[in-house]
């Protein structure tokens, strides 16, 4: 088993099998893409001396487990404030099946924060308890994919928890993720987490808790670069109404609180 996501060949990104989703082998779950989506913003913004304060990803249609073109560029590239577009497409058709957009910003080093982050005090990831974000019975029966290669851990009070995620592959062979891209793929879990939250007992976490919901785009704000390799979800919150719906969490490194995450959810009944 190789232990990375893609492999490229210019413009040209292949998933491996760990690229794979739990609904079926031939699509790919959507942290990979996140990430390759957040690659390349971020490579953009850099070159511009600028950082990502914003991604957000529209998915178009289930993401093949087949070789994907990706194309980026600016649409604004001014000398603050940056707009880029990006877009998936299969490379043997060019059907578009995922686009994203990003704001990029010039950070000014030397301002002091008219804001300050919230304060916590949540349980870092080496003091908050291992636990498995799938069931043993998926584990057993559902496709081998991303999701096999998730480490998550959950901790807090009962009612105020946060649940943290990581990945140890590599995104590209011999490349291993940025904090940026490791966490645009962990944001692709906002809807599963906040919906077995909020089915779980307060305070635990149930992974055998299943709905008909799924989420159809991730857009994540961050207010400063992201740092380390765990993320954690606190404060998340899910609702729906008629088929459609809103899951969000406020986003964590180990320094603290760093943005927010938020995905619109359909139904899949």
């Amino acid at each position: 088993m190789t232990d990375h996501l893609y492999t490229a060949d210019g413009d040209i990104f292949t998933p491996s099998p760990w690229a794979g989703s739990p609904w079926s082998t031939t699509s790919q779950h959507g942290g990979p893409s996140n990430a390759l989506f957040m690659r390349a913003v971020e490579n953009l913004a850099a070159d511009a001396g600028m950082q990502p304060g914003r991604l957000s990803v529209d998915i178009l249609k289930p993401i093949p487990m087949a070789p994907l073109r990706l194309g980026a560029d600016f649409l604004r590239r001014g000398k603050r404030l940056g707009v880029i577009q990006a877009a998936l497409q299969r490379a043997d058709d060019n059907s578009l099946v995922a686009i994203a957009r990003a704001v990029a910003l010039k950070a000014h080093e030397d301002q002091v924060p008219v804001f300050g982050a919230p304060e916590t005090s949540y349980p870092s990831p080496d003091e908050a308890a291992e636990c498995e974000l799938i069931s043993e019975h998926r584990k057993k029966n559902g496709p081998h994919g991303f999701h096999f290669s998730i480490r998550m851990r959950h901790g807090g009070a009962a009612d105020d928890t946060i649940t943290w995620f990581t990945w140890p592959l590599d995104i590209l062979e011999a490349e291993a993720p940025s904090p940026y891209q490791r966490c645009a793929a962990i944001c692709d879990l906002t809807t599963v987490v906040s919906g077995r939250l909020a089915k779980s007992a307060p305070g635990t976490w149930d992974n055998e808790q299943q709905f008909l919901l799924l989420n159809t785009d991730t857009t994540v704000h961050l207010f400063r670069p992201p740092v380390g390799d765990w993320f954690g979800f606190s404060n998340t919150s899910i609702a729906d109404h008629r088929g459609i719906g809103v899951a969000s969490a406020m986003l964590h490194d180990e320094q603290g609180p760093v943005g927010r995450s938020v995905q619109t959810v359909a139904s899949n009944a």
